[in-house]
């Protein structure tokens, strides 16, 4: 859900031109505590990702809305197969198992 309200977010308000993960919170304790954003050069579809805690999450979209964005925005296909995990208390993107991996596994 965290990557759909991004992506859609992206669409509508365009993209910044650059964003810095360093900018929000990784600290965590959780999982849920993490979500994936969309860092670098957003005019472009160069899809650096990113893990923030989601208390900055609000922080990360006003971001992307301040800077008034692209031109003509691109339509980027970024994020799939990519999740976020609290690891040693930080936030950090990980490759997320294929959906029917665990599927084949059980017949």
């Amino acid at each position: 859900l965290t990557r759909m309200r991004l992506f859609a977010l992206l669409l509508i308000a365009g993209c910044s031109p650059t964003i810095h993960a360093k900018d929000y919170a990784a600290d965590c304790d959780a999982d849920l505590q993490c979500a994936v954003i969309v860092v670098g050069d957003l005019c472009s579809c160069d899809c650096e990702l990113a893990a923030i805690n989601e208390r900055d999450y609000d922080k990360y979209t006003n971001d992307i809305i301040a800077t008034g964005g692209c031109r003509n925005p691109p339509v980027c296909q970024c994020g799939t197969g990519i999740g976020a995990q609290c690891v040693a208390s930080q936030c950090q993107t990980v490759e997320l198992p294929a959906a029917d991996a665990g599927d084949a596994s059980a017949e």
